[in-house]
């Protein structure tokens, strides 16, 4: 086939399109590896020798994909089509959005009557394990986690705690095939002693209790001993028992100095080593400016004076359970051929804690000002937490 026009595609999430046409509003789109083009020759010397391929992709069900003719081409386009809106549907400006299994063929529509194919196969989204919501920690290696709980050894503690002082970060290892702690397994944010006040060295958990009294007259919750009055413990409550007293001002802290000594952590974290850690577990203090070997978690702040809880205690009654990011300002839009539009503009995003992400926000979509059609943009955001949202608009162009 001489001379075949060639598609490109611009996955979502995946890879980011080429440099869009005169008045095509930039649309943000994740990079990543591209496809590999299928031109077999150099652009054709008039439009009437433009011949066409069929392209063939695959995508899961649920997830969405940017199409774009080569550069050369583009402004040729005057219009999306798909075979089958059930399976695939297609907007304006080339967006694909895979809704059922099945096949589908969608088409980009040139000034010249051509048309462009793409074979869409609509496969099942692969299974994946639900992210946890209630934590900002870091997991890993769960394989060789799994494989040591269903050893049951009674003679092994399961876990050892190593504590990087300098990067704010507790790292949980498990034991390789040698009986050794090398396998990470679970890094979580904290905050250690101002003034380098946190003790170094190497010690076992000691002691255990689900509230304790704290200096200055407030009290952690999830406490473990780790020598004498260095503890790990949540950030501190200014009541016994009343999981609403939390100090905001103090949790804001967490990744950066802050105790007389101890080692604080989001409530959800101090659960996980009070829970899993039992008395004797080895405990190893240390400053490193060495990376940690699962890096060093996000934290998340409360804005404000926040609702009283710490955001990560999963207990029934915590009023952030039901929370997620909030997606402010994106709405349905009408504009005229050739308006300036930036899918940003206007949009804010806030985390579970009300804090300001919007910088994080992923928006997908292709508005092409130029030409009159309907445009599918949507927002998604991931927080600290793992907790997701996501909001579809649409742009009208005439």
């Amino acid at each position: 086939m001489k001379n075949p026009l060639a598609l490109t595609v611009c996955l979502f999430g995946v890879v980011t399109c080429a440099a869009m046409a005169v008045c095509r509003a930039a649309v943000d789109i994740p990079s990543a590896e591209p496809a590999k083009p299928v031109i077999e020759s150099s652009a054709p010397a008039t439009v009437d020798e433009v011949m066409l391929t069929t392209e063939y992709l695959s995508i899961p069900a649920g997830r969405s994909q940017v199409i774009s003719v080569p550069k050369e081409y583009r402004e040729l386009v005057t219009g999306w089509e798909s075979s089958n809106e059930k399976i695939a549907a297609v907007d304006s400006g080339g967006r694909a959005d895979a809704l059922s299994e099945g096949t589908a063929t969608l088409y980009a529509v040139l000034s010249t009557g051509q048309r462009a194919e793409y074979e869409i196969t609509v496969a099942k989204l692969p299974d994946e394990p639900e992210p946890d919501k209630f934590t900002t920690a870091i997991t890993a290696n769960e394989d060789i986690l799994q494989r040591n709980i269903d050893k049951d050894d009674e003679d092994k503690n399961l876990y050892a705690l190593y504590v990087n002082r300098s990067q704010s970060c507790v790292t949980a290892y498990t034991y390789d095939d040698d009986g050794e702690y090398t396998v990470p397994v679970r890094a979580m944010l904290c905050s250690c002693g101002k003034n380098g006040s946190t003790i170094i060295g190497d010690y076992e958990i000691y002691f255990k209790s689900e509230w304790h009294a704290l200096y200055n007259n407030v009290y952690g919750q999830y406490v473990s001993g780790i020598s004498g009055d260095f503890l790990f413990h949540s950030v501190p409550y200014a009541e016994m028992d009343n999981k609403g007293s939390l100090e905001i001002e103090e949790f804001n802290k967490l990744g950066g100095e802050a105790s007389l000594g101890c080692v604080r952590m989001a409530v959800e974290d101090t659960r996980w080593v009070y829970e899993n850690c039992p008395i004797g577990t080895r405990v190893k203090i240390y400053d490193s400016t060495k990376p940690e070997p699962l890096g060093r978690p996000a934290a998340i702040r409360i804005n404000g004076k926040g609702l009283g809880w710490d955001p990560t205690d999963r207990i029934g009654g915590n009023p952030y359970n039901s929370r997620l990011p909030q997606i402010i300002g994106a709405e349905d839009k009408t504009i005229a051929v050739g308006t300036a539009y930036s899918p940003r503009d206007g949009v804010k995003v806030t985390d579970t804690c009300g804090s300001d992400i919007t910088e994080s926000v992923s928006v997908t979509g292709n508005v092409v000002t130029s030409r009159p059609g309907k445009y599918k943009v949507t927002y998604s955001v991931t927080d600290a937490l793992n907790r997701s949202n996501s909001k579809d608009i649409w742009i009208t162009v005439k």
